[in-house]
C-alpha cells in the first residue's frame, strides 16, 4: 500500500502542506501563474516571429524571385495551353504594301507631284488598320478565325518616301527602302518614257509592287493598297495554290490538304463568270480586274491593281522588267497593243493583265469581284445600262452578304479616314458603303482596345480605352469622326 500511496501524499504535500501555510502559498501560486503566463507569451510572440523570419527570411529581393517564378510558371502553363489549342501554322503568307511618297494635302490631287493613293497624309490610319484585320483573320487569331496560316507585314518604300516611312515598323511592318525596278531613262519607246512617270495612281512608282515577286521567304505574297481590308481568312486560295505546285502533300506535314480534299477545296473558291480553276500546277496568281473602268464589252480588261497575289518568282520579275524597257506600249492600244485605254494602263494595272493572259494564259486566275477586293460598284453602266463586262445578265456585287466578302477596297466608297458622307452615291452603293465603313471603325475599335491591353499587361500608362465621343453619323464610324471629310476624323492613340 505505501507505493500506491507515495504519490497521493506527495501531490498534497506540494499543493496543501498544512492549514498554517495555506494563505502564503496561495500568494505564491498566484505570483508563479502569472509570471508563467507571462513567460509564455513572449515565447510564442518569439516563435512566431521566427516562423515568419524562416519563411521569408531571404528579404524581399527573394520575395520578389519567388514571384517571378511563380508567374512565369503560370505564364508558361498559360503558352502551353495556347499552343495545344493553337495548330502549327500551314506557312507565313506576306502581306506587302507600298509607299511611294510621304505626300501632303496641298498637291493631293497631283498624281505626279504626290505620288498616288498613299500620298494621303493620313496613310498610316489605313496601314494600322489593315495590319490588325490581317492579325484577326490568321492563326495568330486562331480560336475566332479558324485560319491555319500566319502573316509577314512588308512595305515597300520608295527612297523619296524613307522620311515618313518609320511608322510603318512601329506597325509591326518590315520596311523595304526599294528604288522603281528599273530606269525610266533606259526604256526604248520615247512616248513610254514620257508618259509613264505622270499617268495611274502613282506613275513609274507603282512598279514598286514587282517586288512582290522577289520575296522569296514566302511562299505567297499578297499585295495590297493601303486602303484595303481583310474581313475573313483566304486559306482555300492559299491551301489551293500551295497544293497545286506540291501535288497534295499531306495536311500533317504542313503542305497543304490531301488531294482528296484540295477538289473540294477548289469548288469553294468564287472565280469570275464561274469559271473553272486552271489544272493542277498552273496557279501562279490570283487578281480581279477593274469592269469600272472601261466600257461595256471591252476585251482585255485591266487588273485590279490594289490587290494580287502571286507565288514569287524571279523569272516573272525579270519579264516584267524586260516588257517595260522594250516600250511595247502602243499609244491608243496599249502593251502589245491590246492591252491598255484604261486608268493605269501603262503600270500594274495593264502589265498583269498582258503578262498573265497574253504572256503566261492560265496562269492567273481572276476571282469573283464581289467576294475579294470588292468595292461596291454598280455591275451596269450607269444603273440600268449594260453590263459593264460584256454579258448579258451580271452580279451586283452590292447585293453580296457581308459575312460573304473576304476583302474590300475602300475606292469608291472613298477612305474611312476622311468620314466620308457619300451624298451623291446611289442608295445601294451608300448602303453597302456603310456597312463596309462599319466594319473598317470596327476593326478599328478592337484595335485601340487591344492597344489598350497591351498597355496594361506591359506596366505602362494606365491603358483603359475610352470610347470616343464623335457625334458624325456615330452609328457607322463608332465615334471617330466629329464631323464628315477628313478634318473630322479622330486619329489614332
Amino acid at each position: 500500500m505505501m507505493p500506491s500511496s507515495l504519490p497521493h501524499q506527495s501531490a498534497q504535500s506540494v499543493t496543501f502542506s498544512n492549514n498554517q501555510n495555506r494563505r502564503r502559498n496561495h500568494k505564491k501560486w498566484s505570483t508563479s501563474t502569472i509570471q508563467c503566463l507571462v513567460l509564455a507569451s513572449i515565447l510564442f510572440t518569439l516563435s512566431l516571429w521566427l516562423s515568419v523570419l524562416l519563411h521569408f527570411g531571404s528579404g524581399p529581393i527573394d520575395d520578389e524571385i519567388v514571384l517571378t517564378k511563380d508567374y512565369k510558371l503560370d505564364t508558361t502553363a498559360t503558352q502551353q495551353q495556347q499552343q495545344q489549342q493553337q495548330p502549327k501554322a500551314k506557312a507565313t503568307i506576306a502581306y506587302a504594301v507600298s509607299l511611294t511618297s510621304c505626300g501632303s494635302s496641298a498637291n493631293r490631287n497631283d498624281n505626279v507631284a504626290n505620288g498616288g493613293h498613299s500620298s494621303d497624309p493620313s496613310f498610316s490610319e489605313g496601314a494600322a488598320v489593315l495590319a490588325h484585320s490581317i492579325h484577326l483573320s490568321s492563326i495568330r487569331n486562331f480560336a475566332q478565325s479558324g485560319s491555319y496560316y500566319d502573316y509577314k507585314l512588308i512595305v515597300f518604300v520608295h527612297p523619296n518616301a524613307r522620311a515618313c516611312s518609320d511608322i510603318f515598323e512601329e506597325l509591326g511592318y518590315e520596311i523595304q527602302i526599294r528604288d522603281t525596278p528599273f530606269k525610266v531613262a533606259d526604256i526604248k519607246s520615247e512616248w513610254l518614257q514620257e508618259h509613264i512617270v505622270k499617268s495611274g495612281c502613282c506613275g513609274e512608282k507603282e512598279y514598286l509592287k514587282l517586288y512582290s515577286y522577289v520575296q522569296f521567304d514566302y511562299p505567297i505574297v499578297i499585295h495590297l493598297d493601303l486602303d484595303s481590308l481583310i474581313l475573313k481568312p483566304m486559306d482555300d486560295l492559299f491551301d489551293v495554290m500551295l497544293a497545286e505546285k506540291s501535288k497534295g502533300v499531306n495536311a500533317k506535314e504542313g503542305g497543304g490538304k490531301e488531294e482528296e480534299d484540295i477538289e473540294s477545296t477548289r469548288k469553294r473558291i468564287a472565280v469570275m463568270h464561274d469559271d473553272p480553276l486552271p489544272p493542277s500546277g498552273s496557279i501562279d496568281a490570283y487578281f480581279t480586274r477593274d469592269y469600272n473602268m472601261v466600257n461595256p464589252g471591252k476585251k482585255h480588261v485591266g487588273v485590279q491593281g490594289g490587290f494580287i497575289i502571286v507565288r514569287p518568282n524571279q523569272a516573272a520579275f525579270d519579264e516584267y522588267i524586260r516588257i517595260v524597257l522594250s516600250g511595247n506600249f502602243r499609244m491608243g492600244g496599249g502593251w502589245g497593243g491590246k492591252y491598255g485605254g484604261y486608268f493605269g494602263a501603262q503600270q500594274i494595272q495593264g502589265i498583269c493583265s498582258y503578262f498573265y493572259d497574253e504572256k503566261h494564259p492560265g496562269s492567273g486566275v481572276e476571282l469573283n469581284k464581289c467576294y475579294y477586293n470588292v468595292m461596291a460598284d454598280p455591275p451596269r453602266q450607269g444603273e440600268v445600262g449594260k453590263c459593264r463586262d460584256g454579258r448579258e445578265d451580271c452580279e451586283d456585287c452590292r447585293d453580296t452578304p457581308l459575312e460573304e466578302i473576304y476583302s474590300v477596297h475602300f475606292t469608291l466608297c472613298q477612305k474611312p479616314w476622311h468620314c466620308p458622307p457619300l451624298y451623291s452615291a446611289p442608295d445601294k452603293t451608300k448602303a453597302i458603303c456603310n456597312k463596309f465603313h462599319g466594319e473598317w471603325f470596327r476593326i478599328r475599335e478592337d484595335l485601340e482596345r487591344f492597344r489598350a491591353m497591351e498597355r496594361n499587361v506591359g506596366g505602362g500608362e494606365v491603358g483603359e480605352y475610352i470610347k470616343p465621343k464623335g457625334v458624325y453619323m456615330p452609328e457607322i464610324f463608332r465615334g471617330f469622326c466629329n464631323s464628315g471629310q477628313s478634318r473630322g476624323y479622330i486619329p489614332l492613340q
